[in-house]
């Protein structure tokens, strides 16, 4: 088995590293909805689609984070056979 000692609190710092990523915008989702909308209105267009893109990127990540999860809940499940 691996070292869960190690893991862990790698597991634990990232899990509250993205919460406090949410709570940058505060508020609730109609909060978080209007920030969006107010930095559409405010940003050039050039500046808009560099979040756009960025944006992107960010999703393509959280998609490899999501399959690598999926991977080791399967290799775990594979092990405990």
């Amino acid at each position: 088995m691996g070292d869960d000692a190690k893991l862990k609190p790698k597991v634990i710092a990232l899990q509250k590293n993205a919460a406090a990523v949410l709570q940058l915008l505060g508020g609730d989702d109609d909060d978080r909805l209007r920030f969006w909308e107010i930095m559409k209105g405010i940003t050039t267009p050039a500046v808009f689609r560099l979040i756009d893109h960025e944006v992107d990127g960010i999703q393509q990540a959280l998609s490899q984070v999501q399959t690598s999860l999926k991977t080791l809940e399967r290799a775990a499940k594979d092990l405990r056979a």
